[in-house]
């Protein structure tokens, strides 16, 4: 086998190995299947490129020949197919892919013939070359036509792009240049021009390149699948291309000859060696060190399975007690604690242990320990007790490691993140070695606390978070409060002024009994009113924790609207509501949703002010068979609107679009805290605006027919502003 039936080999695989990745990962996908034909006509024509190569017989190169310009003939018409499609333009060169399509198909039933290759003969070195018929002359144009035009297409797409999507056609224009630069290269010597064909392998390195684009920027949405056969690809290109040519010569110089099928058997053990060494290596690896290095072997496991363990739990409690509940057990340790400084102190407490109560580390003094703590800040690498006894003298540290000495504690593990000291743990003798730690089991121990330490101040961080959140909701309830206040005494003084006057009039009229009747009635619907809108207030501003139960979203809003109406810019506000009757009941803290909905009418009316405007409130079922189970919320107002630039901020904390209004000032809290709320809920926000002409909030909860989806398939919520 010569160079020439080598490079025409690469070429079939190569493309035969991408065009069945590409193709078998989305069959359905025009992306797709354009690539995988054009992959097919470059496979048909590599494989024919390798077999005309090294045929012996004139009858057989002309067949070869023949196979071989099907696949040419169709490449120009697919490679733009597969270049229009990238670009998202069929449609528009509708008509150039039919001329393509009715010209190959043309030149392959010419092909059958004479008129395309007349014949092979003697030329430039080969045997049998193929020489044109007369249709060849015009198929030669076509070809350099669609090459030029399809790349020249790719350069042009590339302008039009911006950031990694303009480098990735830059790259696959820079490969077509490359490979078409190599494949016309075997045109010269059908006229006679005797340049050797030697850049026909490059044919192969357009298919690399968009395989390696496929792989590195997923251009057609290949998941782990072409991941994996690109990267195979890619070993073939790097390993077996420069060791195969060494092994046929190996076999010209030994046998003084080259055999068709030996070379085939050394091309399919090298492949196979190619693939199967990674995961060969990998295997001996896992069984040499288990096999002469099980200490190693179990403690490399034991690091692994710990944060594995550790890397989902956020939860501060649930972490501490699954830190000392992995190690005790893995290394053989009779008991152990873990302590944690104490919320705005400088004392430490004992959290969680295992082999012994928590109780019995109470009597442990954990008071200051400055010095112990600055000893583990310099990166301490001794924790045996005795050890840390040993480099510290100071009258402080002395109590402390004493009582850890009177326990029978043997080592002192610290917990320590980005030079703070989050804690420490202290265990006692293990099960063997007579109580002792081996220097192995220490490395392991200053391991895992590594591992803990990260995890610990993680989940720390997340109890801030929450105690922050919770402090945050209740700011923005008593500013919502504070903007109830004048509705609240707006609405009371009217029924107090009534009540007021039959109070007055009562005496002198005592004797009225109409008068009486009909005062009696107006009072004490005045008296209902107030007490209503007072237990509306007092459950507002109760605070309480997040609690999910089945309620009516038409009766949680119908109490909003009217917490709404009593505020004394209603006269400007035209509300009308469409709340579907019938509707399913949802899953949702009547309170916290109250919150989002008063936040989001509070927000509307002021939108609409001082002009006023019309407020729609909607709700609606939104469940169908066998589908989503949700219910839909939507509020409207044909206020100021949102800025495009400003809605995909209106939900970040502190983010407000009030401080230009003395008058609605706000804090920028309001949003950020609904939507946690709706996220907490297992629902959805959407909001939908136009400057000058108002907006829309769309919130989806889940029914209660169906359970709340769990909290790590809760959905983002989106922001999106329409075109018009």
């Amino acid at each position: 086998m010569n160079f020439h039936a080598f490079s025409g080999l690469l070429n079939g695989l190569a493309a035969t190995i991408s065009g069945i990745i590409v193709f078998a990962k989305h069959p359905s996908d025009p992306k797709h299947q354009a690539y995988g034909v054009y992959a097919l006509a470059a496979a048909i024509w590599g494989y024919g490129y390798w077999a005309w190569q090294i045929s012996s017989t004139h009858d057989l190169a002309l067949f070869y020949v023949r196979l071989l310009m099907m696949g040419a003939i169709f490449l120009p018409g697919v490679y733009l197919w597969h270049v229009l499609t990238l670009l998202e333009s069929t449609r528009k060169k509708r008509p150039l892919l039919w001329l393509a399509t009715g010209l190959s198909v043309f030149f392959f039933l010419m092909n059958l013939t004479p008129y395309f290759v007349a014949d092979v003969q003697p030329a430039g070195g080969f045997h049998f070359w193929p020489q044109p018929g007369p249709v060849f002359h015009f198929f030669l144009p076509w070809f350099v036509f669609c090459a030029c035009y399809g790349t020249w297409s790719l350069v042009q797409g590339a302008r039009s792009k911006s950031g990694g999507e303009r480098y990735r056609f830059y790259l696959l224009a820079f490969g077509s240049i490359v490979a078409y630069s190599g494949g016309i290269g075997t045109f010269p010597l059908w006229y006679g021009i005797n340049i050797p064909p030697y850049g026909a392998i490059l044919l192969t390195v357009y298919t690399s390149v968009v395989a390696y684009t496929l792989l590195r920027y997923r251009f057609l949405d290949l998941g782990t699948a072409l991941e994996r056969g690109v990267t195979g690809g890619l070993l073939v290109l790097l390993v077996a291309f420069p060791a195969y040519p060494a092994l046929l010569l190996a076999q010209q110089w030994y046998f003084g000859s080259m055999n068709l099928g030996y070379s085939l058997v050394e091309l399919f053990v090298l492949l196979l060696l190619v693939f199967g060494a990674s995961s060969l290596r990998t295997q001996a690896t896992t069984l040499i060190t288990k096999a002469l290095f099980k200490e190693r072997y179990d403690q490399y496991k034991t690091v692994l399975n710990f944060s594995k363990s550790l890397v989902s739990i956020l939860e501060l409690k649930d972490l501490t007690s699954t830190i000392v509940q992995s190690i005790c057990p893995t290394l053989g340790i009779q008991w152990g604690t873990l302590c944690l400084r104490k919320t705005g102190g400088q004392e430490y407490q004992p959290v969680s242990s295992y082999g012994m109560p928590l109780s019995d580390f109470s009597g442990l003094q954990l008071g200051q320990m400055s010095s112990l703590e600055d000893y583990w800040r310099k990166g301490a690498t001794s924790f045996v007790i005795t050890e840390i006894r040993e480099s510290l003298t100071d009258s402080e540290s002395r109590p402390f490691l004493t009582n850890l000495t009177t326990i029978g504690a043997r080592v002192c593990l610290p917990l320590v993140n980005k030079n703070r000291v989050l804690g420490f743990c202290i265990f006692g003798p293990t099960e063997n070695n007579g109580g002792g730690y081996t220097s192995q089991e220490l490395e392991l121990l200053a391991t895992l606390s590594q591992e803990a330490s990260v995890a610990l101040d993680n989940a720390l961080l997340y109890e801030e978070l929450k105690r922050s959140q919770s402090l945050v909701r209740r700011t923005d309830r008593l500013r919502s409060l504070e903007t109830m206040a004048a509705g609240l005494a707006h609405e009371i003084r009217n029924p107090l002024t009534s009540i007021k006057a039959f109070v007055d009039l009562a005496p002198e009229r005592k004797d009225d009994e109409q008068f009486l009747v009909r005062f009696s009635k107006v009072v004490k619907e005045d008296v209902f009113r107030i007490e209503r809108l007072t237990r509306e207030i007092l459950d507002y501003a109760r605070p309480m924790e997040p609690f999910l139960r089945e309620e009516d979203l038409n009766e949680i809003i119908e109490s909003c609207l009217y917490t709404l109406r009593v505020r004394p810019s209603h006269e400007l506000i035209v509300i009308e509501t469409d709340l579907v009757s019938d509707l399913p009941t949802i899953f949702a803290d009547r309170q916290q949703l109250k919150q989002v909905i008063l936040n989001f009418l509070f927000n509307a009316v002021e939108a609409m002010l001082p002009e006023g405007g019309v407020l729609t409130v909607r709700t609606r079922d939104l469940s169908s068979p066998g589908k989503s189970h949700w219910v839909q919320f939507e509020i409207q107002d044909v206020g100021s609107g949102i800025a495009s630039e400003d809605i995909e901020h209106i939900f970040d904390p502190f983010f407000t679009t009030k401080h230009l209004s003395e008058e609605h000032e706000g804090t920028g809290l309001g949003l950020a805290i609904a939507h946690q709320i709706i996220q907490e809920h297992h629902g959805q926000i959407e909001v939908h605006s136009v400057k000058e002409r108002g907006t829309t909030f769309f919130v989806n909860l889940p029914q209660s027919q169906s359970p709340p989806p769990s909290p790590s398939l809760t959905t983002e919520a989106t922001a999106q502003t329409p075109e018009s």
